[in-house]
């Protein structure tokens, strides 16, 4: 009756001794990161107030493990130097490391492939390059800062399309160059609140990829930027929105979507045109900057309670007094200039609140607008129905732009128009009836008479800081749980066998 017994304490105390032995090596076992982390440790110059002499790096103050697996490094503003070694990209656990607001050099390593990173913060530092491939496979990337680091030119890399995670990327002063990539979209990029890409060298327009992206906060500011601005009106999403110093031009769009709007820097551009009631009228608004740019008819009037930066004399408004409105003449010349967007060089020599004094293209004979001469002025867009408003008008030259579309009905309605010369646009359809005293001069357009507009290949054109965050880096390591597991194993085996035996 015995041996099974027996028996039965021999194999506890065999599963006891080998829980012992798998406990001693486990208790032994350096950690797989070990390698790297022992490279970050050399290659960096770590101050003797951040404690990093323990041989675990799971011991080593503002590093994080879990089940000896590293997967924080939290080191912001300890006055750490030299370099990131391209080791970093094997630590496969990694999903934060912070190195903000030191003075490394050196390269910045790829971190690609390393599939748990969440954030990565390498802002104001002395980086010196950014390599194209970081991105590669950081699917589960939600926060990037890059700010303020001195690197060599370099564009927006491919590579990060496949960060469809990202929530912020921030690289403001960051010497990026080339124009904005075209895949900021809401389907490549359906979580990102946070576009911070302020003073760099960025150049042409801003994407038409935009539309309809999540994006809150947007920081383009200083660079040289420029078109138009219109994508914006279909970013819902918007609250501050940073556009100043660059060179975009034309009208200011509609803002009636943009009901979260906060702030918005506008000033030292080249904008043109009325500011929309859109805008004027949106109750969100907190702070708007307009000041240095080319914007017409009467000073807007904004509510009380909205911060304007917008001096006097530092537009093309024709008055200074706020809501005070324009002369009629000044605002049927730009309700006609409205279907043209708002030619920059009209608004630059159009000033004050007389069109009758030495205005571009304007002629008057007592006060009366009687001569349009507006040939070879670059025009883009149609022929406004508002000409018809200037009754005087006996001369309208529209000859040799881009113009297209018809010649509205309404301008045969003139009483005193003697001549109207559209040659050389891309005008189409019927010609309207004028009087049998009005020389009409169509020549140029091939379409004209024609009720379609023309295709290409039958047009001849003519004319022309950031937001940062921070981490408290705490250490903390699971191996004590998995420790004592281990050690409860062993311990309760002894006590069976014991009591068994």
């Amino acid at each position: 009756m015995k041996k099974p017994h027996s028996l039965g304490c021999l194999v506890l105390r065999f599963l006891s001794v080998i829980c012992f032995f798998t406990l001693k090596k486990v208790c032994s076992q350096p950690s797989p990161d070990l390698s790297a982390m022992e490279k970050l440790k050399k290659s960096l110059k770590i101050p003797h107030s951040l404690d990093w002499s323990d041989p675990d790096p799971c011991q080593w103050a503002k590093v994080e493990c879990q089940e000896n697996r590293v997967t924080r490094i939290q080191i912001p503003s300890k006055n750490i130097g030299g370099t990131l070694p391209p080791e970093l990209k094997n630590l496969t656990q990694l999903t934060i490391f912070e190195v903000m607001n030191n003075q490394i050099n050196g390269p910045i390593p790829s971190l690609a492939g390393l599939i748990q990173l969440q954030e990565a913060n390498f802002h104001n530092n002395n980086f010196s390059s950014f390599p194209s491939d970081f991105f590669t496979g950081l699917t589960s990337l939600t926060f990037i800062h890059l700010d303020n680091n001195p690197f060599e030119p370099w564009e927006i890399p491919v590579s990060l399309k496949e960060a469809t995670s990202l929530k912020t990327f921030s690289a403001n002063n960051a010497n990026i160059k080339g124009k904005f990539p075209g895949f900021f979209d809401p389907e490549t990029f359906p979580s990102l609140t946070e576009l911070h890409l302020a003073l760099n060298k960025l150049e042409g327009e801003l994407p038409a990829e935009f539309s309809g992206s999540m994006i809150q906060s947007l920081w383009v500011n200083g660079q040289s930027l420029n078109g138009t601005i219109e994508v914006i009106q279909n970013m819902s999403s918007l609250t501050e929105v940073w556009l100043h110093e660059n060179k975009f031009s034309g009208p200011l769009p509609d803002f009636s979507m943009l009901t979260q709007l906060r702030n918005l820097s506008l000033r030292d551009n080249h904008f043109t045109g009325i500011v929309p009631l859109s805008l004027v009228n949106l109750k969100s608004l907190y702070i708007v900057n307009l000041t240095n740019n080319e914007l017409q008819g009467s000073t807007p009037q904004f509510a009380d309670n909205v911060i304007v930066d917008m001096n006097a004399g530092s537009n093309r408004f024709c008055l200074d007094d706020p809501n005070v409105a324009c002369d009629h003449r000044v605002n049927v010349l730009l309700s006609i200039l409205q279907s043209v967007n708002y030619p920059h060089n009209f608004a630059d020599e159009w000033k004050g609140n007389d069109p009758c004094d030495n205005w571009l293209g304007i002629v008057c004979a007592q006060g009366n607008i009687v001569s349009l001469l507006f040939a070879r002025k670059g025009l883009t867009g149609t022929i406004s129905s508002n000409f018809s408003m200037l009754t005087s008008l006996k001369t309208l030259d529209l000859s040799d732009n881009n113009l297209t579309g018809v010649i509205p009905m309404e301008l045969a309605s003139l009483p005193n128009l003697a001549l109207l010369d559209v040659s050389n646009n891309r005008l189409y359809g019927k010609i309207p009836s004028f009087r049998d005293n009005v020389d009409v001069v169509t020549a140029g357009n091939h379409d004209i008479g024609k009720d379609k507009a023309p295709t290409p290949e039958a047009r001849s054109p003519v004319g022309e800081s950031a937001g940062i965050s921070t981490g408290n880096g705490e250490k903390k390591s699971n191996k004590g749980t998995v420790l004592g597991s281990i050690i409860g194993v062993v311990g309760g085996l002894s006590l069976l066998g014991s009591v068994i035996c």
